[in-house]
């Protein structure tokens, strides 16, 4: 189990998220509602087989759901990360340079991407 709580590191602040629901099939959701925003990280593992070759796969998703404030509608940002590793693969060199990668130079990498940059 990760935690009792999930801390979302923001640049406006950290926010503590607390378990909310924990599943025996390996799920888990954290979530933090506030007036103007929520945040809700899932957790989720499960397998898959490609080329007859079974998968773990492992997906941590975040979402950040801004409600509606004046003429301003409700919307949703959303992220998340697969991994997927023959089971007791531990090797984290891509995901963790890839990591590096995105948040490079201040994040000058990410703004690229959402700037259709390829």
């Amino acid at each position: 189990m990760l935690g009792t709580t999930f801390v979302l590191g923001l640049a406006a602040g950290s926010k503590t998220l607390p378990l909310i629901n924990q599943s025996k099939d390996y799920q888990a959701e954290y979530y933090l509602r506030e007036s103007l925003v929520s945040y809700r990280v899932s957790v989720r593992h499960s397998n898959v087989t490609k080329a007859g070759v079974i998968y773990d796969r492992h997906n941590i998703e975040v979402l950040i759901t801004v409600f509606a404030a004046g003429a301003v509608p409700e919307f949703t940002r959303k992220s998340y990360v697969v991994v997927e590793r023959l089971p007791g693969d531990t090797y984290t060199d891509d995901a963790d340079a890839l990591s590096d990668w995105l948040i490079a130079s201040s994040n000058a990498n990410l703004v690229k991407l959402l700037n259709w940059e390829s």
